[in-house]
């Protein structure tokens, strides 16, 4: 039987398609800009000065109905890729499941019809969920975390809405212009920023689309072994048109002939094993911070602290070790507070600090409880106006105070 080398060319092309696909997903949605040069320079840098090039030649009114537009580019990245590969699976894998192999159940046509309406379905109900919003009106309803003086800290408003910044919640520039409670991310598949009461439907999301990928997988696997085993091609002997030579049956070249007779069939199983585990990544890392009380939002946060910790513990040891800390040092009750000598001393004790015990996270409050406020929101339960309140008070304490100068609202926005 004859196969064409040239398919070697396609998996080439298929190899560098496959791998610009995992880069795209892991720098431009896993990865953070803060975290990482190559991200900060993909989703930072490079739009930057494009937009700013393009903005020089063709106006900002241009502009502006360019970036609406682009602000809905990846929704329409996704119904190519998702719309396409059903198409394929609608007008090639159907007509060989159902017509012509007998040895695979003609229930999986069935179960791909529900699996096809509810994937778009996923992404529908995650597009049109709203995260919450904290308004003055609203306040007290998303008031139930406390502060840990850490990531979080009490009497700063947002200078946007003027609202005290409630615990665990942001600003979204990106599509509410609100202030986000429980914020997580913004997700440019669905358009939709993710928080306190939407969330949920975005794992919903994403597990959806793992199981819609690997069962299309599962079920491309089953067709092509009904296609091996039926046309007994392991016990064939292969002959290359272009060399001349002849070669024994082997997994590599049975690909090759599977690619050049079913080309479509075999690219969308390569697409959709490849965003499966894409995809698989992803919901693990989602449910790895749900199940630790962390949203994506404060995860970031919580890689600095780590970093800053490790960092004070080696350089608190390192100076312990070169003598460069002493214990008059710590003594800042001396008297001679206005001598250089002390000045220094002070200093390099600030500076070689002993950090303590790495802080913990107070909102993790164990795996049940972390998944609970997920999947049903604390502030749509019947006695969300009971709970906490810590932010309420801290305003009541702080009215009888004087009022913070300009530089009390410069908080960072975590």
């Amino acid at each position: 039987m004859a196969v064409q080398v040239p398919g070697s060319i396609a998996l080439a092309i298929l190899g560098i398609y496959s791998f610009s696909c995992i880069f795209f997903v892991y720098y431009c949605l896993v990865s953070s800009p803060d975290d990482s040069e190559i991200a900060y320079f993909v989703q930072v840098t490079f739009v930057n000065a494009f937009w700013n090039r393009l903005s020089r030649v063709f106006g900002m009114q241009t502009m502006k109905v360019l970036r609406h537009i682009s602000e809905r580019m990846l929704v329409l990245v996704y119904f190519v890729i998702v719309g396409g590969c059903w198409s394929v699976v609608f007008t090639h894998l159907y007509p060989w499941l159902l017509y012509e192999s007998p040895g695979v159940s003609n229930i999986h046509a069935f179960i791909g019809i529900f699996v096809f309406l509810a994937c778009f379905g996923a992404w529908a109900v995650a597009n049109a969920s709203h995260p919450g919003m904290i308004t003055g009106r609203s306040f007290r309803r998303y008031d139930h975390y406390p502060y840990d003086h850490l990531l979080f800290q009490a009497k700063y408003k947002c200078k946007t809405t003027n609202l005290y910044k409630i615990p665990r919640s942001k600003y979204d520039r990106m599509k509410y212009d609100g202030l986000v409670p429980r914020y997580d991310h913004f997700c440019g598949w669905t358009n939709n920023t993710y928080g306190e009461e939407n969330y949920r439907w975005f794992l919903m999301f994403l597990l959806n689309h793992v199981i819609m990928c690997f069962y299309g997988t599962y079920v491309c696997f089953l067709l092509f072994s009904e296609e091996i085993r039926k046309k007994r091609l392991r016990e064939l002997t292969f002959f290359d048109r272009h060399t001349g030579e002849t070669m024994e049956a082997s997994y590599y070249i049975i690909f090759q002939y599977l690619f050049s007779r079913r080309t479509q069939e075999v690219g969308v199983t390569l697409v959709m094993l490849v965003m499966g585990i894409a995809l698989t990544c992803f919901l693990g890392y989602h449910v790895y911070i749900t199940s630790v009380g962390q949203t994506t939002n404060e995860n970031g946060k919580w890689s600095d602290v780590r970093k800053w910790y490790k960092k004070q513990r080696q350089l608190h040891q390192q100076a312990v070790r070169e003598g460069k800390i002493s214990t008059k040092s710590k003594n800042k009750d001396v008297d001679n507070k206005d001598s250089d000598v002390y000045d220094e001393d002070v200093e390099e004790h600030e500076r070689y600090e002993d950090p303590g015990p790495i802080p913990k996270n107070m909102y993790d409050r164990g795996f049940l409880a972390n998944w609970s406020e997920v999947l049903f929101p604390l502030s749509l339960q019947k006695d969300a106006l009971k709970r906490g309140g810590y932010t309420s008070k801290i305003n009541k304490m702080s009215k009888n105070q004087k009022t913070p100068g300009p530089d009390a609202n410069k908080a960072k926005d975590f």
